[in-house]
């Protein structure tokens, strides 16, 4: 008993470690990267522990703002940094990241994730309020510390760390849950497909990147926009942000260090702003872009599925059971044999008379989750129509298919129905089997097939299984 109740605590404690250690990692990268004089070219840190602390599975508590705050200060005082420039440092941080996670959490995960069409915005306004609370931070330490105006000190802050919210953020708010790559359940988006087509964006976007060295020049940080562009048409939006990061990552980078000439000086404390706040307006296109495909592409989904499903009973309806069959029965797509049943609830208007039609709904949505519980993987379910159904059964021979249509008829038969009443009521269903040993019939000649099974299965006396001719 009082393992399990210690345990959530070590958890914490670990949790609280790694982001410490994170945070620690992150610091060293941006003070180890920046150039003389400037505290910092890009700074990871803050923004990646936003993202940390968002994608937990349950909220921070006080251990893991320790950790973080324990892991700023120990990158400064690795650095050679005092007591107080460390503490002045750290609580700069600190304050735009608060506000940051703060707004974010308030935000719904679809707004969180990007995947609305005005979730861009909302974005921004965040990146631009956790920019403005460090950037009230740097009106106080700035001039303590390096010199220089309150408003010098605000400008550096805000635009330091709005590049840096609006270039790593999306990375870390989009990317998907690693558990369930590895479990093959991604989004079919998400997944990597190693065509020459599907991989051209990507090349484009390298090339843009070499492009800017050797040509350099002040409208060198344009030239990868329209692979970006092609590449937030193409991927999905967490390859998009990861190519954008990557971009505002080169660009800030290659500059500092002389590998990207721009044709003018970056030495100035203005030229170094403007340099952050264009490299963050131009990696705002892309993700703009890739966030409406992403809610334009769910759009369309949700209306495909809606235009080939019942809305009662969530199977196919019959121009999406059509539909389907078809493409199963493709004479490259095929698996011989086939079976078709096609199955009608029996007297079911008489439930509907006898309990009404919200009775009748139940008895629907009842049976088609028990015959698709009764199905095989790749077997394909539809409802034609009132209380008729039908399904698809590729590679399936006689006496399987009729083992199948069996084992429906039977759970059926023997499941009680609960209505909305507090009734309960048993029903049955009558099967009938159509096989053939090539998939060459037309699927309207298997369904007629089928179909005359099912009128003598009805004949004969209901709640059973006829193989047709």
């Amino acid at each position: 008993m009082s393992a399990a109740r210690h345990a959530p605590g070590v958890g914490d404690v670990r949790d609280a470690l790694l982001v410490g250690a994170i945070v620690f990692v992150c610091s060293i990268f941006g003070i180890y990267t920046a150039p003389p004089g400037v505290l910092a070219a890009f700074w990871p840190t803050n923004a990646v522990l936003v993202g940390l602390l968002l994608r937990r599975a349950h909220p921070p508590g006080a251990a893991h703002w320790l950790g973080a705050a324990a892991g700023y200060v120990a990158a400064d005082l690795v650095m050679g940094h005092g007591w107080p420039k460390t503490l002045m440092l750290t609580t700069t941080n600190l304050m735009g990241v608060t506000v940051c996670h703060l707004l974010l959490t308030r935000m719904s995960d679809e707004f969180r994730g990007l995947r609305h069409p005005r979730s861009m915005l909302r974005f921004v306004l965040v990146a631009l309020s956790g920019a403005t609370a460090a950037g009230l931070g740097g009106t106080v330490i700035h001039p303590a510390l390096f010199g220089g105006t309150r408003a010098y000190g605000f400008m550096f802050w805000f635009s330091t760390e709005l590049v840096n919210y609006i270039a790593i953020l999306p990375v870390l708010l989009t990317m998907p849950d690693m558990l369930r790559r590895l479990a093959g359940r991604t989004r079919r988006d998400d997944r990597l497909h190693p065509r020459i087509e599907h991989l051209a964006p990507l090349a484009a976007f390298a090339g843009s990147l070499w492009l800017e060295t050797q040509l350099g020049g002040p409208g060198a940080i344009a030239f990868p926009v329209p692979a970006m562009l092609w590449c937030a048409l193409t991927y999905s939006l967490f390859a998009t942000a990861g190519i954008t990061l990557v971009f505002s990552m080169w660009t800030l980078l290659a500059i500092a260090s002389g590998t990207l000439d721009i044709g003018a000086s970056v030495a100035t404390p203005q030229a170094i702003m403007s340099l952050r706040v264009g490299v963050t307006l131009t990696a705002l296109a892309p993700l703009a872009v890739a966030s409406v495909m992403v809610a334009r592409n769910e759009l369309l989904a949700r209306l495909q599925h809606a235009a080939a499903h019942d809305p009662l009973t969530q199977v196919l309806n019959r121009g999406g059971f059509l539909a389907r069959a078809q493409a199963l029965l493709a004479p490259q797509a095929v698996r011989a044999p086939v079976a078709v049943l096609m199955m009608d609830i029996d007297y079911f208007k008489k439930v509907n008379d006898t309990y009404g039609h919200a009775a009748g709904d139940e008895v629907l949505m009842k049976f088609a989750r028990l015959a698709a519980g009764c199905l095989r993987g790749g077997d394909v379910l539809g409802r034609l129509g009132g209380e008729e159904f039908a399904v698809l059964l590729p590679g399936c021979g006689e006496l399987q298919a009729r083992a199948i249509a069996q084992r429906i008829c039977d759970a059926f038969a023997a499941q009680p129905i609960a209505l909305p009443g507090g009734d309960t009521l048993r029903a049955t269903v009558s099967i009938g089997l159509a096989c053939r040993a090539q998939a060459d019939a037309p699927v309207d000649a298997l369904l007629s097939a089928a179909d005359a099974a099912l009128y003598r299965a009805k004949h004969d006396g209901r709640n059973r299984v006829v193989l047709g001719d």
